[in-house]
C-alpha cells in the first residue's frame, strides 16, 4: 500500500476516534459523571459508551455552568469536549479537590479524567 498524505491523515483520524471512544475499555474506575458536547457527534458517542450520569456542556453554557458551580459529584469525572469547556470544568473541579488523572486528544476535542 502506498502511503499518501490523504491515507495518513485518514488513518490518524480513525485512530483518534477510537481513542476518544475507547475510554470505557481502559478506565480504571467507573466515573460518576460524563461531560460531553451534544453539538459534536464524537463527544455524544463517547458519552453513550459510558454508563454514568451525563452533563451536556451545550445546556450548561445557557445556565452559566450552574450545575457544576453548585458542586461536582463524588467520584471520577470524564469528558470529551472542546478545550475551553475542559478548562472551565477543570476549574470547578479543582475548587472541589478534584485533580487531573489523564488527558488525551481526539482530533479537535480534548479528553480528560478528573478524580
Amino acid at each position: 500500500m502506498k502511503l499518501s498524505r490523504r491515507s495518513f491523515v485518514a488513518s490518524g483520524g480513525a485512530a483518534t476516534a477510537l481513542l476518544g471512544t475507547g475510554y470505557a475499555a481502559s478506565a480504571s474506575v467507573k466515573p460518576a459523571l460524563v461531560i460531553y458536547d451534544s453539538r459534536n457527534p464524537r463527544s455524544v458517542a463517547f458519552a453513550r459508551s459510558i454508563v454514568a450520569d451525563r452533563l451536556d456542556v451545550a445546556s450548561e453554557d445557557a445556565k452559566r455552568w450552574r450545575t457544576l458551580r453548585s458542586g461536582v459529584p463524588a467520584g471520577a469525572i470524564v469528558g470529551l469536549t472542546r478545550w475551553s469547556d475542559y478548562v472551565l470544568v477543570r476549574g470547578f473541579a479543582e475548587d472541589q479537590r478534584k485533580r487531573l488523572k489523564r488527558e488525551w486528544r481526539s482530533g479537535d476535542l480534548h479528553g480528560w479524567e478528573l478524580a
